[in-house]
């Protein structure tokens, strides 16, 4: 008599061990390691946080397709920052320009005089994928 067959699902621990091998070894992914927030439940992963490219941010959700034991993933709150700079973009007067890191986006140029700084940092603001505003205009 033989014995039977036991498939045992990944416990979260080893998903998460994986996972975070995962943005250990692909290049792009260890620049933006401190930016990307991940949580297992049960199998379901949660990923959060930022990545430099959309690029990066498609190659880890396809990889982590690959990961033995995931049930789901949702990555609603994982966005890359060349998405958002583009965003960004469309709200910003003549002048001023952005760049993005990490979700802070870094404003200079010149200062649009008939348009407050604050009222242009809280469109911003208002923009999904944007954690901070950050200017030096104002003295």
């Amino acid at each position: 008599m033989s014995e039977p067959t036991v498939i045992t699902q990944p416990d979260d621990t080893v998903i998460y061990d994986d996972i975070r091998h995962l943005i250990a070894t692909y290049p792009p992914l260890v620049a933006d390691r401190s930016a990307i927030q991940v949580t297992v439940e049960n199998g379901a992963v949660v990923v959060s946080g930022h990545v430099m490219s959309a690029n990066t941010r498609r190659f880890f959700l396809n990889e982590l397709e690959r990961v033995p034991g995931i049930s789901s993933v949702n990555a609603e709150g994982l966005y890359d920052d060349t998405s958002v700079r583009l965003d960004v973009s469309r709200l910003l007067p003549p002048g001023l320009q952005a760049n993005v890191r990490h979700g802070v986006v870094i404003l200079s140029g010149e200062h649009p005089i008939d348009q407050p700084i604050e009222a242009v940092a809280d469109q911003i603001l208002a923009l999904p994928g944007v954690a901070k505003v950050v200017s030096s205009f104002g003295g």
